[in-house]
C-alpha cells in the first residue's frame, strides 16, 4: 500500500506536466512504447549478463511483471527533450541519478528497466521532434551549480539509506545495506563475527542471531548528515560543503578498509571449491567494494572542484561553538569507551591486553556496522565491554550531527549576519548613492566609522581594497569618513581604490587630492518630470500599446510574495540568459537571482494572457532620514527568448510611472561598467584610454554599451562614476582586483581563455 501511495501521486504529476510539455500523443506514446521498449531492452541485457557475465551479477535475474514506474521515467525522459535548456538538464540529471542509485543500491529487475528507460526515453524524444543537444559545455549561474552538487551529495548519501532498507539486493552497491548491519553475532549463546579469525561463529549452527539489530543504524548518522548537507550546499554554505568533503573522506576511508581487508580473502576463497552460488557472490562482494571505494571518491573531487560556488562562510562564534561541541563529543565518547573496558577488561573474547584495547579506542568512534569482521581480533562479551563497544560511536555521532546542523542551516550562523543587520539598518536612516543597497549583498566586508554614522562596503584581493560605490549613511558626505578609511586600510597594509562614486569632486573625496578616472555612467530618471509623451520616448508607448494588445501585464510583488511557479519560470529564464552567455555570470555590482530573496527587494513582473512570465526586473531601495523609500535602482534584468519585442521598455515604463504615482523622487537605471563618455573625452589619459579599449574589447560578452543605449530610450539624466585612487602605480594592481571583484570565481586559465575568444572572429554569433 505504501508503494501505491507513492506511485499514484507520482503518476499524476509526471504525466500532468509531460502532457503539457509535449502533448497527449506524444505522452502517451512515451509511457507505452517506452516502458515497453524499456522493459524488452532490460530483459535483453539482463539475458546477456546471466549468459557472458554470470560472475558478476549486476541485478536480480529478469521477471515478468513491470513497474510503471519504467513508463514514467520514459515519460519524463522523453519530456525533457521538448523541455527548455534548464528543465532539460534538470530533469535528465534527477531521472538519470535516481536511476541509477537504484540500480546500483538495489539492483532489482525493474531497477534494470528503469536504467534502460533513460536512453529509451531521450531516444523517443528525438524521434518525435524533440531537440537534439549538441555536445558543448553549456554555462550554468551560480545558483544552478549549487543545485547540481548538492543533488550529487544528496544521491550518494541516500544511497547507502536506500540500500538499507531494500535489504539484500543485487546491486554492485547493494553491499552497503550490510553498513546497516549489525557484524556481531550470537550464535548458540556466544558471541562472534562471520569472518572474523579471532572470534569465528560457527556456521553450522542454525540458532543465529544479530548481537544488536538497532546497533546498525548508527551506521547510517552519517549517511543523514551528508544529505542535510546538501541541503546546506543548495544555500551556498561553504562550511556544509566541507562538511560534506569530510564525510565522504571518511566513508571513503571506510570503504577502503573494507577493499583492502576484505578482497585478498575473497580472491582467496574464489580459488577454492565452492558452488556457483559462493563465487557469484564473492567476485560481486569484491568488485562492489571497489566501486563503493569511487563513489565517494568522485563525490569528493567534484566538491572540492567547484568549492568555490559555496562561498557563504559561517560566522567565527558559530565556527567556535561547532569546534566546541565536537571536541567535547569526542572527549566524552572517549572516556566512555575507555571507562567500561577498564572496569571489565576480561569482559571481551579472546581475552585482550589493556594495551590492546587502548591502541582500539579510536576504533570506538566509528559505527560498528562500518568495521569488517574480518578486521575483528576480539568481540565484546559482557555488559560493560558491550557498553564502550556500541555507546561511544552513537553518542559521538549524535553529537556531530547535532553540531553540524546548527552550522549548516541556522541562518545566524553565516558570518556578517550581525554586520549586514548593522548595514540595513544604517541604508534605513539614509545617504548614500545608488548602488549603496549592494552593500547588503554577501561577499562584501563592512568597515564602520567609530564617530560618525557611516560605512564602507568593500572587497580585497591581495593588497587593494576596492569599495562598492562612495560611503553610506547620513554621515556619509562627511570627509571625515574617507580619511578614516584610507587610515584602517593602511593599518591592514591595504590601498583603498573607491570605485564607482558619484560625485568624486564633493566634498567627501576632494580634500583627498586622488586622481579620477570615469568607469560608468549612472542613468537617472527624474520621476516629477517623467512622462512618456515626445518623439524621444515613442519606443515606450510602442511598447506598452503591444503589451495591451496581446495582454501582457506587469506584476508589482516580492519574491516572498511570487508563487512557486514564478519561480521557476523567473530561474528558468535567468538560466538561459547565462547558458547563452560565451563569459560567466559577473558580481559585485551586478546582481543575480540569489539577491531577489531580499524582502526589501521588489520585483517587477511582464506576464502574458495565461500568466507565463516573459520578462523580469528587479529594483533596490533608496532611503530618505525617516526610512520611507525615495526610489529604486534597477539590478536584475531578463527576458524570455519569446517575450514579444519591446518588453523591457514596457516593463521599465511600467515602474517608472508606478513610482511617480507613488510619490518617489528618481529612478536609478543603474550603471553601465566601463561605457563612460567622459572617458572617451580624456584621450590623453593613459589610464582612460585603457579603459575605453577594455570597454569595446569585452563588448561582444557582455554588451555595457549595448545596454548603455538602451537606457538613452528614456531620455534620463547620466551622472558619471569615478574610480578615485591614489596614482598611476597602483592602477595594475586595481584593476586585477576590480576583475575580482567582478569574476571572483575566475582562474587565471580560465580568464587568458576568454581573452582569447575575443579575438576569434564569430565566436559571439550566436
Amino acid at each position: 500500500m505504501w508503494t501505491l501511495a507513492v506511485l499514484v501521486p507520482l503518476a499524476i504529476v509526471v504525466l500532468e506536466l509531460s502532457e503539457r510539455t509535449m502533448g497527449s500523443a506524444r505522452t502517451f506514446i512515451s509511457f507505452v512504447v517506452g516502458g515497453a521498449l524499456s522493459a524488452a531492452l532490460g530483459i535483453g541485457v539482463g539475458l546477456f549478463e546471466e549468459q557472458f557475465v554470470d560472475l558478476l551479477p549486476l541485478n536480480a535475474p529478469a521477471l515478468t511483471t513491470l513497474t510503471p514506474v519504467v513508463g514514467l521515467i520514459a515519460a519524463a525522459t522523453t519530456a525533457s527533450c521538448f523541455a527548455s535548456a534548464l528543465w532539460r538538464r534538470r530533469v535528465r540529471l534527477v531521472v538519470a541519478g535516481c536511476a541509477l542509485t537504484l540500480f546500483l543500491y538495489s539492483g532489482t529487475s525493474n531497477d534494470l528497466f528503469s536504467l534502460t528507460a533513460v536512453p529509451i526515453g531521450l531516444g523517443l524524444g528525438f524521434v518525435l521532434g524533440g531537440r537534439r543537444d549538441t555536445l558543448r559545455l553549456v554555462r550554468s549561474s551560480h545558483h544552478e551549480k549549487r543545485v547540481v552538487l548538492a543533488a550529487l551529495t544528496f544521491i550518494t548519501a541516500a544511497g547507502p539509506v536506500l540500500a538499507s532498507a531494500a535489504g539484500p539486493g543485487a546491486g554492485l552497491l547493494s553491499m552497503y545495506g550490510t553498513l546497516s548491519r549489525d557484524p556481531l553475532l550470537v550464535v548458540d549463546g556466544t558471541v562472534c563475527a562471520l569472518g572474523s579469525v579471532a572470534a569465528p561463529c560457527d556456521v553450522r549452527s542454525s540458532g543465529l542471531s544479530q548481537l544488536h539489530p538497532a546497533a546498525g543504524l548508527v551506521g547510517l548518522l552519517p549517511a543523514l548528515i551528508a544529505m542535510a548537507a546538501a541541503w546546506g550546499i543548495s544555500r551556498g554554505r561553504r562550511d556544509a560543503l566541507w562538511l560534506a568533503v569530510a564525510v565522504n573522506g571518511a566513508i571513503l576511508a571506510v570503504m577502503t578498509l573494507r577493499f583492502l581487508v576484505v578482497s585478498p580473502a575473497s580472491f582467496q576463497r574464489i580459488g577454492t571449491p565452492s558452488t556457483d552460488e559462493m563465487r557469484e557472490y564473492l567476485w560481486q562482494s569484491t568488485v562492489g567494494t571497489f566501486v563503493a571505494v569511487l563513489v565517494p571518491l568522485i563525490t569528493v573531487v567534484m566538491l572540492i572542484v567547484f568549492r568555490r560556488e559555496a562561498r557563504a562562510a559561517s560566522a567565527a562564534r558559530s565556527r567556535l561553538s561547532f569546534v566546541r561541541g565536537t571536541t567535547g563529543g569526542l572527549v566524552v565518547a572517549l572516556i566512555v569507551a575507555a571507562g567500561p573496558a577498564a572496569l571489565d577488561p576480561s569482559g571481551f573474547r579472546p581475552s585482550t591486553t589493556a594495551l590492546g584495547l587502548v591502541a582500539q579506542i579510536p576504533l570506538r568512534l566509528l559505527p560498528p556496522s562500518l568495521l569488517p569482521a574480518e578486521a575483528l581480533s576480539f568481540v565484546p562479551v559482557s555488559s560493560w565491554a558491550q557498553i564502550s563497544w556500541y555507546i561511544p560511536s552513537l553518542f559521538f555521532w549524535m553529537v556531530f550531527g547535532v553540531a553540524s546542523l546548527r552550522l549548516m542551516l541556522a541562518p545566524s550562523a553565516r558570518a556578517g549576519v550581525v554586520d549586514r543587520a548593522r548595514v540595513h539598518a544604517l541604508l534605513r536612516r539614509g545617504g548614500g548613492d545608488n548602488l549603496s543597497y549592494m552593500a547588503t549583498w554577501e561577499g562584501n566586508r563592512y568597515w564602520f566609522a567609530s564617530e560618525l554614522d557611516a560605512a564602507f562596503a568593500f572587497r580585497v584581493t591581495g593588497d587593494v581594497a576596492v569599495t562598492l560605490g562612495g560611503a553610506f549613511g547620513p554621515d556619509a558626505q562627511d570627509s571625515r569618513v574617507s580619511s578614516d578609511f584610507i587610515e584602517y586600510c593602511g593599518d591592514n597594509g591595504w590601498t583603498p581604490i573607491f570605485y564607482s562614486v558619484v560625485g568624486a569632486d564633493t566634498s567627501a573625496f576632494s580634500h583627498l587630492g586622488w586622481r579620477q578616472l570615469p568607469v560608468a555612467e549612472d542613468a537617472v530618471l527624474d520621476l516629477a518630470e517623467w512622462n512618456t509623451a515626445g518623439k524621444h520616448r515613442q519606443d515606450i508607448r510602442t511598447a506598452t500599446n503591444r503589451a495591451a494588445r496581446e495582454g501582457v501585464v506587469t506584476k508589482w510583488t516580492r519574491w516572498q510574495e511570487m508563487t512557486v511557479a514564478e519561480h521557476a519560470q523567473v530561474r528558468q529564464i535567468s538560466e538561459e540568459w547565462v547558458a547563452a552567455r560565451v563569459f560567466p555570470e559577473m558580481e559585485f555590482t551586478l546582481g543575480g537571482v540569489d539577491q531577489l530573496a531580499d524582502p526589501a527587494v521588489r520585483v517587477m513582473l511582464a506576464q502574458d494572457a495565461v500568466g507565463r512570465v516573459q520578462a523580469v526586473t528587479s529594483w533596490l531601495p533608496l532611503y530618505r532620514a525617516d526610512g520611507s523609500v525615495t526610489g529604486y535602482t534597477l539590478d536584475f534584468m531578463r527576458r524570455g527568448p519569446t517575450a514579444m519585442n519591446g518588453v523591457m521598455e514596457f516593463v521599465i515604463g511600467a515602474v517608472a510611472t508606478l513610482s511617480k504615482e507613488a510619490g518617489l523622487t528618481h529612478l536609478s537605471l543603474s550603471g553601465s561598467p566601463l561605457t563612460s563618455d567622459t572617458t572617451r573625452e580624456l584621450a590623453d589619459d593613459a589610464g582612460a584610454r585603457v579603459l575605453n579599449w577594455l570597454g569595446a574589447a569585452i563588448e561582444p560578452g557582455y554588451g555595457f554599451r549595448t545596454l548603455m543605449n538602451f537606457k538613452r530610450k528614456f531620455q534620463p539624466r547620466f551622472e558619471t562614476m569615478w574610480m578615485i585612487y591614489p596614482d598611476s602605480g597602483i592602477l595594475p594592481s586595481a584593476a586585477v582586483a576590480i576583475a575580482r571583484a567582478y569574476l571572483p570565481d575566475v582562474t587565471f586559465s580560465a580568464a587568458a581563455r576568454m581573452a582569447a575568444s575575443l579575438r576569434r572572429p564569430g565566436v559571439f554569433s550566436r
